[in-house]
C-alpha cells in the first residue's frame, strides 16, 4: 500500500502543478492491485508474460524494480492496467520479457517510449476501463519460445470457463512477493453474479461494469491474483481475455477478482494499435 500512497501523492502534485484532473487517482484502502493458491510455472508456458519495472527513485544508479505485470500483444506493444502507470511518464519504466524471475535481468529488457492510458479510466465507476498500452523501443525479439505475443479475445469468456492468471505478486494478502513466476487456474464468474457479490462491499461503492470481468472460486476462495500481479494476463483458450485490475483483499470466498474486460475494450485497444502502426 505504501507504493499506492506514493502514486496518489504524485498524482495530486501533478494535478496541482500541471492542472491535470486527479480524480482517477484515489487511495482505496480496501482494494488491492491484485498469485495466491497457484503453482510455479515457466515463462515458456506463458511467453506473453512481462515484468513491468519502475525506476527506483530512492536508489542511486539505474535500478528498476517489478511493480506490475503486462502482456505482449505485438513486438512493440504491451498491455497493462491503467492504475499501474497513471500519473507517470514512460521513462520511468522498462519491461522484461522471457524471464521466470521477478527482479533478475536474464530476459530481454526494453524501454517504454510512449503510453496510452484509457481516457475514461475511472470516469463512471471505480477502476472502470482499467487498461493502458505501452509502446516498446526497441521492439521485443519475438521467438515463439519464451517471448511471444498473445492474441486478444474478441468475445468475453463464458461463466465457468477456466482461466489462467500468471505473475510475480504476493502469495498471501500483504505477504511476500514471489521470486519465481507463478500461475493459478480459476473459473470465470458472470458479471451479474460478481456485481451481486460486491453489492454490499464498502457500502456499494464498487460496481462491476461491462469493461470488467470476474474470476474466482466462489464460496471457497484460496485462488486469485494479488498485489504485484496488477496489469498481468488472464488467459482463456489461448487468448488474452482480461487484465488483472482489482479486488477485495485476495482470494476471499465471497469476492471474485476483477479484471479489465479485453473483448469489451477492443475498440479502444484496436484504435491505439492502429495509431502506433502509423507512427512506426
Amino acid at each position: 500500500m505504501a507504493r499506492v500512497l506514493f502514486r496518489v501523492f504524485l498524482a495530486l502534485w501533478v494535478g496541482l502543478t500541471l492542472g491535470v484532473a486527479s480524480q482517477p487517482i484515489k487511495d482505496e484502502a480496501p482494494i488491492d492491485p491484485r498469485i495466491v493458491g497457484g503453482y510455479q510455472t515457466d515463462v515458456i508456458q506463458c511467453p506473453y508474460q512481462l515484468s513491468l519495472r519502475e525506476k527506483d527513485i530512492i536508489t542511486p544508479g539505474d535500478t528498476f524494480s517489478h511493480v506490475c505485470g503486462a502482456s505482449i500483444i505485438a513486438s512493440d506493444i504491451a498491455i497493462t492496467a491503467a492504475h499501474c502507470v497513471v500519473a507517470t511518464v514512460p521513462s520511468q519504466f522498462k519491461v522484461v520479457a522471457g524471464t521466470n524471475f521477478r527482479n533478475e535481468t536474464d530476459g530481454a529488457i526494453v524501454s517504454v517510449s510512449r503510453m496510452f492510458i484509457h481516457e475514461e479510466y475511472y470516469k463512471e465507476a471505480r477502476y472502470e476501463n482499467d487498461v493502458a498500452l505501452l509502446v516498446l523501443k526497441p521492439p521485443l525479439p519475438l521467438n515463439n519460445l519464451n517471448i511471444k505475443a498473445i492474441p486478444l479475445a474478441s468475445e468475453p469468456p463464458l461463466a465457468g470457463a477456466m482461466s489462467k492468471i500468471s505473475g510475480w505478486g504476493t502469495t498471501t494478502y500483504h505477504g511476500s512477493s514471489s521470486y519465481v513466476l507463478l500461475a493459478v487456474d480459476v473459473p470465470i464468474v458472470s458479471n451479474e453474479v460478481c456485481d451481486a457479490d460486491y453489492e454490499d462491499y464498502e457500502d456499494g461503492l464498487f460496481n462491476i461494469t461491462s469493461s470488467m470481468l470476474c474470476a474466482g472460486v466462489r464460496g471457497v476462495g484460496g485462488k486469485d491474483a494479488c498485489q504485484g500481479d496488477s496489469g498481468g494476463p488472464l488467459v482463456v483458450n489461448g487468448q488474452l481475455a482480461g487484465v488483472v485490475s482489482w479486488g477485495a483483499d485476495c482470494a476471499l470466498p465471497d469476492y471474485p477478482g476483477v479484471y479489465a474486460n479485453v473483448a469489451n475494450l477492443r475498440p479502444w485497444i484496436d484504435s491505439k494499435i492502429e495509431e502506433v502502426a502509423m507512427l512506426r
